[in-house]
């Protein structure tokens, strides 16, 4: 269940409130309030009203019985980056749950707000559901506007959107030794049948038939969850250059021999499908939404796990481009099975631009903190839209371009590349995101950009807005809405 969109005519908001429910009034940063609102504000009771940083709540009741309370919010500051807004409004929205203890929500949207004031309502939706993201704690949650048709011209395929979020926080908070590699597969098959894709499963003995041994060698001590690579198409035709999405689906990470302690997260390692979640919610949404160019889906996912068949340190593989890599670390596992599955799509389909999604350095987290997206080699033209898109849809990005050193990384004496590279000296506290991007772009043959989720896709310092335990969505709003609307960007 997602909420409801509804039209009322303008400044009659408080004629569609029921008794139980709260009415928050939410407008942009700068706008002009109507005199109905302005009267609310007048007549609110100063006792319930409260400040959070620069977002001012005027509360009271429509009723004189002290019924259908209100929370009028205000902004004080503009010129403000739409995540900070959203996380500013998380902070009101936990103060108002503590005043207005209610089942139920309406929210009114003042005239001229948009996608970032549509973000922050869907914020105050999603900090009420189930950590699995299967429901709702809300009774019934909607959204009133006397501009709803602007509303549905700006987001057309909101709803689609907003569901295929859902998925992807669902597959990244869902246990995993239920969404296994083989489960993936089978979701997978089932849409595509669904949709009229063609969808392609490679097991152990159709992998090492194609050499991707990468991938083998990272899951071959799992049998809940081993080596396999699904690969999706739609629309895709000899020559038709696609638009390729990968995504890194480990469905839980020991570290394997070089076992995580702690400190390394392993208690959240169920997040580490978060590129395939992301990815192939992305495929999904996208075909549902009527996008008609053509479109591949590539995973490679498999468990790193311990025990006698586990991938040793100290082995050299070669991978399916042929380029031999030294296993300095097992726990730098995400980046190996990816190399094989970006450098045998591209060789197969040929793609005009390739996406990959990976949370793939824990460096992420330390370079770029738990707001920030890390967005490796994308053009000028991506970089405007995805900026755009994240400003429309409150979520933030960090561009970085190729750079030598971080290429020089990854090279080693002993193979053709480290899966270990790092930064020389004391420089090693820093780049591990690039330097593993670097890794994934010597296995490309044409056009990648890397998104590096694992900072960004997981609520790790607990206050992410419209998150509570584990997924936060992002950055699947942005991603998506430029895709769905700017594709040009992305695909000349």
């Amino acid at each position: 269940m997602i909420p409801t969109l509804i039209e009322i005519p303008k400044d009659t908001a408080g004629d569609h409130v029921a008794a139980d429910e709260l009415l928050i009034v939410l407008g942009r940063p700068g706008s002009e309030q109507s005199p109905w609102v302005r009267a609310l504000i007048e007549r609110a009771a100063p006792s319930l009203s409260r400040r959070t940083h620069y977002l001012r709540s005027d509360a009271g009741f429509l009723r004189p019985d002290g019924r259908s309370p209100y929370a009028v919010l205000t902004w004080q500051k503009d010129g403000v980056s739409a995540l900070e807004r959203r996380w500013v409004a998380a902070k009101m929205a936990a103060s108002l749950a503590t005043q207005f203890n209610l089942k139920k929500l309406a929210f009114y949207l003042e005239p001229g707000s948009g996608l970032a004031e549509l973000a922050i309502v869907e914020d105050f939706w999603t900090r009420k559901m189930t950590p699995r993201y299967e429901r709702s704690e809300l009774e019934s949650f909607r959204i009133l506007t006397s501009e709803g048709e602007a509303l549905r011209s700006a987001d057309p395929h909101w709803q689609v959107r907003w569901q295929r979020q859902l998925g992807f926080r669902r597959w990244v908070n869902e246990n995993p030794d239920e969404l296994t590699s083989i489960a993936i597969g089978e979701r997978l098959e089932e849409f595509c049948r669904r949709h009229g894709c063609e969808f392609n499963s490679f097991g152990r003995e159709g992998l090492t038939k194609l050499g991707m041994n990468l991938l083998l060698a990272v899951g071959q001590a799992s049998d809940l969850s081993p080596s396999r690579f699904f690969l999706a198409t739609h629309r895709v035709v000899p020559g038709s250059k696609p638009l390729l999405l990968v995504g890194k689906g480990i469905t839980f990470d020991t570290g394997g021999i070089n076992l995580k302690p702690h400190e390394s997260h392993v208690n959240c390692m169920k997040n580490d499908m978060g590129g395939a979640g992301l990815m192939a919610n992305l495929f999904m949404g996208l075909i549902e939404s009527g996008y008609d160019g053509p479109l591949a889906l590539a995973i490679p996912a498999c468990e790193n796990l311990i025990g006698e068949r586990a991938m040793k340190p100290g082995a050299i593989i070669r991978s399916y481009a042929g380029k031999d890599v030294i296993i300095e670390h097992t726990d730098a596992e995400g980046r190996l099975i990816l190399a094989d599955a970006i450098n045998y799509s591209q060789k197969a389909l040929q793609p005009a631009q390739t996406l990959v999604a990976a949370t793939l350095t824990t460096a992420s987290l330390r370079q770029f903190t738990n707001f920030f997206t890390a967005v490796h080699f994308a053009p000028p033209s991506c970089q405007l839209s995805l900026a755009r898109s994240g400003q429309e849809t409150g979520e933030e990005f960090t561009f970085w371009g190729e750079f030598l050193p971080f290429r020089q990384g990854n090279i080693s004496k002993a193979a053709d590349l480290t899966n270990m590279g790092r930064m020389p000296d004391a420089a090693n506290i820093g780049g591990g995101s690039n330097v593993a991007a670097h890794f994934l772009k010597e296995f490309a043959i044409t056009p990648m950009v890397h998104f590096d989720i694992f900072a960004s896709t997981w609520n790790w310092s607990g206050d992410y807005p419209g998150a509570h335990y584990g997924a936060t969505g992002a950055p699947f709003n942005a991603l998506f809405r430029s895709l769905r609307h700017d594709i040009d960007a992305w695909i000349p």
